[in-house]
């Protein structure tokens, strides 16, 4: 997950060439760049302060990478990466699901 939240936050950090942003867009496109920031310090936070169990909480409260896993959906070049995170973050969802029934800690 830790590596999901550093790959979209560096992906949305830098403007995209595909699409030229028009005015209107010139807003969103500073908002996502600083909730980028934000998610790139967390990311930076996680790997050298808090303990591993807490990135699985922490992870789930982001929307910027949600976004950028349905824009990786949308595109045709991208669209086998984005199944596979898809499909990693149900087996990941899952296997929490288990452990957590079982009284064990979240992997």
């Amino acid at each position: 997950m830790l590596c999901v939240l550093a790959k979209s936050g560096l992906d949305l950090l830098t403007p995209s060439t595909e699409v030229q942003p028009t005015e209107e867009d010139a807003g969103l496109a500073s908002m996502m760049q600083s909730a980028a920031v934000a998610q790139l310090l967390l990311v930076l936070l996680t790997f050298t302060s808090y303990h591993v169990q807490i990135i699985s909480r922490l992870s789930s409260g982001y929307p910027l990478w949600y976004l950028w896993l349905a824009r990786r959906l949308f595109h045709q070049k991208t669209t086998g990466g984005g199944t596979g995170i898809v499909t990693f973050m149900v087996m990941y969802a899952s296997i929490q699901g288990v452990l957590f029934a079982s009284f064990l800690p979240p992997a």
